[in-house]
């Protein structure tokens, strides 16, 4: 005959729900699988930030995840305020200016030839590039930029922990630093 303990049963069962919760917490943000990050309710999956920085990364130097998120929470906001001061740009604008992108570099032999379209996400990155731009040629430029600014830190915004954390202020994404990864010896 076996016996059998109920309290081995309870502290797997504790074990399995403290790991589900944990899994929970570190799946994304607030309870959004998959969610890179949240902008004002609005969500950025991991999937839509992952195509982007690979479509882009080919042909613009610095187009790391964190670099496309930052972009992505800001474009919105900025493409607003340069269509609101009748500098907006369009989607046909902006594919252009890829294709330009992609040309010069497939023809500088430091990217492959682009065979296909580019994806929402690059269009949106670039969107948000030449909205800077031109509200940045503005003779208000500080003003407007300022008011953009300030619309941005009044949005609720969450980035998944895996990605680090916003800072509007510098405009960036700080990746996560981890106590256990030790960084390798200059050469």
């Amino acid at each position: 005959m076996t016996v059998r303990s109920s309290t081995g049963r309870r502290g797997a069962s504790v074990l399995l729900a403290l790991g589900v919760l944990a899994a929970g917490a570190l799946s994304g943000c607030s309870g959004r699988p998959g969610a890179a990050a949240v902008v004002g309710g609005d969500q950025i999956s991991v999937a839509y930030l992952q195509t982007t920085t690979a479509d882009l990364a080919p042909y613009l130097k610095g187009a790391t995840q964190a670099s496309v998120l930052m972009a992505l929470l800001q474009a919105p906001s900025f493409d607003r305020a340069a269509t609101e001061q009748g500098v907006g740009v369009t989607h046909k604008q902006a594919v252009d200016r890829l294709d330009q992108v992609a040309s010069q570099a497939a023809a500088a032999g430091s990217a492959p030839a682009r065979t296909g379209r580019f994806s929402p996400g690059a269009v949106e990155v670039v969107r948000f590039s030449l909205a800077r731009q031109n509200l940045q040629g503005l003779p208000q430029a500080a003003e407007v930029i300022a008011q953009v600014a300030k619309k941005l830190g009044a949005l609720e915004i969450e980035v998944n922990p895996r990605y680090g954390t916003v800072d509007l202020v510098a405009g960036s994404v700080t990746p996560p630093s981890y106590a256990w990864l030790v960084p390798a010896a200059a050469g």
